[in-house]
């Protein structure tokens, strides 16, 4: 169902455009107020997700030696914390650049739902988070078999809740489509962020590229013939648009551009679900734009700076699926950017559109942090030896 999310936008964009002069205000209002209560259900289960994932994250990590731990999550980390910093400076140029927003809403027109109904989050996303690492990690040095099972149990869970949002996300989607549509804001949000999808091919072309030259050494045909190697699971990333379901190409590409390619096959299925390059440049772009778009004042640098911190630690619970790492993100930003309830379900909408090609730059980042790692892990074996 993930899969055909953008699909399910696009047809739904068409539809809203074309019905939208002839369907009853009321039965706009009521698919809206759907919209919204489904929006209210997915925060609900987000933090037993969180906590499910990133228990099982944790155990898979602890199954590795410590050595190789540390390098794996050290590596990741940084690389997640530094891209994610540094598209900071990106997003306040698209802040005080002159791209056209329609920020002037006809209140008068404004879409209101017929009903509504909200279910209060009994669990914080931070304590979700910071529990499933603990219980992780805890649980596999206290008996590794049992953490294993319960991981697998945990898991079986985690991915019927993900079936239950693949059936929510796109009447969220809808909803808020339709509410565009009623309030003819939707042409302008597709042309403004038309000229943002731009922005982010341009810079993240640039980003993996330089990437890629760092991991190989700073050598131009080394880098070269990694990238070409990592073609095949590029493509199959577009068409498949999730890096979990292209991992085995990944693995298979990765492994021709690595000495060790044990190690390149741990670290590509113990990082496809959080070391995410595409989601690191494209949610905070995207975020910066949003808040262009509505008027906001533009984040601080400490802002951003403890933006980032929650962003990271998020990643680890983030599932490699079509939209599955901004339905994960939401909550932090309306927390730490200020973002609203409308913000965040635009930038789902949107985000959509992007994921594709943000699968495609995830399945390259996974690819080139592999090789990193390879080099990190050469270079100590030879401290060892000498």
């Amino acid at each position: 169902m993930f899969k055909k999310l953008p699909i399910v936008l696009i047809i739904t964009v068409i539809i809203s455009i074309l019905l939208n002069p002839v369907v009853p205000l009321q039965i706009k209002q009521i698919i809206y107020a759907i919209s919204l209560t489904t929006k209210s259900i997915v925060i609900f289960l987000l933090p037993f997700i969180i906590f499910g994932l990133l228990f099982k994250t944790f155990v898979k990590l602890s199954q590795n030696a410590l050595s190789v731990i540390l390098i794996i999550f050290g590596t990741l980390v940084c690389s997640n914390f530094i891209n994610t910093f540094l598209t900071h400076y990106l997003g306040t140029m698209i802040f005080h650049s002159n791209l056209s927003f329609n920020t002037e809403l006809n209140q008068s027109t404004s879409l209101i739902p017929y009903f509504r109904f909200e279910i209060p989050s009994i669990i914080k996303n931070e304590y979700a988070l910071f529990g499933g690492m603990l219980s992780g990690w805890i649980t596999a040095l206290y008996n590794s078999k049992l953490a294993i099972k319960i991981s697998n149990i945990i898991n079986i869970l985690v991915q019927k809740l993900f079936k239950i949002i693949s059936i929510l996300i796109p009447l969220f989607i809808i909803g808020f489509v339709i509410k565009c549509a009623s309030e003819g804001t939707l042409i302008s949000i597709l042309t403004s962020y038309s000229q943002i999808l731009l922005v982010f091919i341009v810079y993240a072309t640039i980003y993996t590229l330089l990437f890629y030259w760092i991991a190989s050494n700073f050598n131009y045909k080394k880098t070269i013939k990694s990238l070409k190697n990592m073609l095949p699971a590029f493509l199959t990333a577009i068409s498949t648009i999730s890096s979990a379901l292209t991992m085995p190409i990944t693995i298979i590409c990765t492994e021709k551009n690595v000495k060790n390619k044990e190690l390149a096959d741990s670290v590509i299925s113990s990082t496809v679900n959080i070391h995410l390059l595409g989601d690191c440049i494209a949610i905070p772009l995207l975020a910066y734009a949003l808040l262009k778009h509505y008027g906001f004042n533009e984040p601080t640098f400490i802002e951003y700076l403890i933006f980032t911190c929650y962003f990271v630690l998020a990643k680890f619970s983030v599932a490699a699926v079509p939209a599955g790492g901004v339905i994960i993100m939401a909550p932090i930003l309306e927390k730490y950017l200020h973002f609203t309830s409308e913000m965040s379900t635009m930038l789902i909408a949107i985000y959509v559109i992007f994921d594709p090609l943000v699968t495609s730059i995830n399945v390259l980042g996974n690819g080139a942090l592999a090789k990193v790692i390879d080099s990190f892990n050469i270079y100590f074996k030879k401290m060892q030896i000498n």
